[in-house]
């Protein structure tokens, strides 16, 4: 973060609770832009609030411990920000590396432009990677309830683009290292379960038209249905795969469909043996 090639930023270090050096490390870093904050653990919906809370700059953006922000990651948006006539929400796009390879996510064939609700009833796309203008009087903080943890990045873009929209500025200037214990990966049936409660939060939340909600219930469908998959529940997963149908596209049923019948085991091997 301290090698941006943009200078004029602060870096608040929320921890959130945790029992390692973090502190440590952080005092030994001589630059005045660096604040470190502990806090009681609450997960990263409250960690999140009480950064923006206390930030003194015009925007602020999320960075997860386990993520890379490149070198002119703070140029690429302070100059589109201006050429945009400052948003509201603006992002970069990113990649991941796991294992050591690069590889590029969701966004890479996204052109660049403005992208509201509906975009994001498919998913949030963009993770943590949003870049949000402090002083905006509509914005809706982060869900801070724990029950929704890796779940709120995609509750705040839902709630904040019911009447609003992102920027998404087509470079990659941000890298998510994709390891087995991120949010999204570490504990499947958990997951799953903060998946259906946050359903519940967006429909009684977000207001919808009928297309809207089955929309979006089908995404959140299909994502328990993978991840029910993903740890060998497929008779779950079948189930969450019927409810999830009715929203997608022919080539994503049947891909769906023959997952959660044969298996992460059977399609493992076959293929190991193609």
């Amino acid at each position: 973060m301290l090698t941006q090639t943009f200078a004029a930023f602060e870096i608040l270090v929320v921890d959130d609770g945790s029992n390692d050096n973090t502190a440590d490390v952080v005092r030994q870093s001589p630059d005045p832009r660096l604040q470190y904050y502990f806090k009681a653990n609450g997960e990263r919906g409250m960690a999140r609030n009480y950064g923006l809370a206390r930030a003194q700059g015009e925007y602020v953006l999320f960075l997860d411990s386990d993520d890379l922000l490149h070198p002119n990651h703070l140029a690429t948006l302070h100059a589109a920000i201006q050429e945009q006539n400052y948003p509201n929400f603006i992002a970069t796009k990113f990649d991941f590396k796991r294992n050591g390879q690069q590889s590029a996510s969701d966004l890479a064939p996204v052109p660049a432009g403005r992208y509201g609700l509906e975009f994001f009833l498919k998913g949030n796309a963009l993770a943590c990677n949003i870049c949000v203008r402090r002083r905006n009087p509509k914005l809706k903080l982060f869900e801070e309830d724990r029950a929704f943890a890796a779940v709120e990045d995609w509750m705040f873009m839902l709630e904040n683009t019911q009447h609003d929209t992102v920027y998404l500025v087509d470079t990659v200037t941000l890298t998510m290292n994709d390891h087995d214990a991120r949010s999204m990966r570490a504990d499947n049936t958990a997951l799953v379960r903060k998946l259906q409660l946050s359903l519940e939060w967006m429909l009684a939340h977000i207001v919808l038209t009928p297309l809207q909600c089955q929309l979006l219930s089908g995404r959140v469908y299909y994502l328990c249905a993978i991840h029910a998959y993903a740890d060998g529940h497929r008779i779950e997963a079948l189930r969450f795969a019927r409810q999830a149908l009715p929203s997608l596209s022919w080539p994503q049923k049947a891909m769906l469909i023959i997952r959660c019948v044969l298996g992460p085991q059977l399609i493992s091997l076959l293929k190991q043996s193609a």
